[in-house]
């Protein structure tokens, strides 16, 4: 283990936690992992949907919106589970572009909220959620960066709703197992930087609702409610970069204009103007796999 994993490691056992959260006592095993959620991550709905143009491949990594795997790549990986599209028959139903409270005008089809990925998800299983999956709830990104005229605490609360509705949804269905992580600051991307005021407002905004709602569900007895702090995880990327291995926290590697890579993308936070290089979807993996396998 070289030194920068080494204070990595130790940094994220710091920052894993959440108060909502119910830790477990050991590693437990899962039959499947579910995940419903955004481009952080779909690992190919997007790219099979639109018959492989979306995102072009290269210069983003086997239809993923980053250079290189995704962190729900590495965490399935770690809990020796296969992660494939569910539009390939598997069962990641996280589609790029997702918002969570409606879904996206697209062709050649609107692309699905997470709460209508959830409904799929249970409409194939004849409304049953498998108890012993692992399921993976994320988003609310892109609700924020597509806002408009809305006051960033009302937001904030509408995504957390629909996160924990969602959430609830599966655990009536019969799942108990649940990786929700909170969201990182929105107004840290750059495409969000002439609005990053209003975005970090409807970021904190949904993290406390979220936090608030899933406190409750996870007094249930018998659930486990995984949470791992997106939010500082790269608020500590950004204030001290070097110290993690960055040089660039800033300016996306990819640009979107010309096609150019810049040339030193394993040290680049951002990919392009919405999502992590594959080393900042690290960050990400290691809080997970930290939290759900201690």
């Amino acid at each position: 283990m070289t030194i920068r994993r080494i204070t990595l490691a130790l940094l994220l056992l710091v920052l894993v936690s959440i108060p909502a959260s119910i830790p477990a006592l050991a590693a437990k095993a899962y039959d499947a992992i579910y995940v419903f959620g955004d481009s952080y991550c779909d690992v190919g709905n997007i790219f099979l949907a639109t018959h492989g143009t979306v995102p072009p491949s290269p210069p983003y990594y086997k239809g993923r919106l980053s250079n290189g795997p995704l962190w729900v790549e590495h965490l399935a990986n770690a809990l020796h589970l296969p992660l494939t599209p569910a539009l390939a028959g598997g069962t990641d139903y996280a589609v790029a572009g997702a918002e969570v409270l409606q879904p996206v005008p697209a062709q050649p089809q609107n692309i699905p909220s997470v709460p209508q990925q959830v409904a799929d998800y249970l409409l194939q299983h004849g409304g049953k959620a498998d108890p012993n999956a692992l399921y993976i709830l994320e988003g609310g990104g892109n609700d924020i960066i597509h806002a408009t005229g809305k006051n960033s605490q009302q937001l904030g609360a509408e995504i957390a709703a629909g996160l924990a509705g969602s959430e609830l949804l599966l655990r009536q269905a019969g799942a108990r197992n649940f990786f929700i992580p909170n969201l990182l600051n929105i107004g840290l991307l750059p495409i969000a930087q002439s609005r990053a005021g209003y975005a970090k407002a409807a970021t904190i905004a949904t993290n406390v609702a979220l936090h608030n709602l899933l406190a409750l569900e996870s007094r249930l007895q018998g659930v486990t409610i995984f949470r791992a702090d997106a939010y500082q995880i790269f608020r500590s990327i950004t204030e001290d970069p070097s110290h993690l291995g960055f040089t660039n926290v800033t300016t996306p590697c990819l640009n979107l204009s010309t096609g150019a890579v810049c040339s030193d993308p394993a040290h680049t936070l951002f990919w392009d103007t919405e999502h992590p290089t594959t080393f900042g979807h690290a960050f990400l993996a290691i809080a997970a796999e930290t939290v759900i396998l201690q």
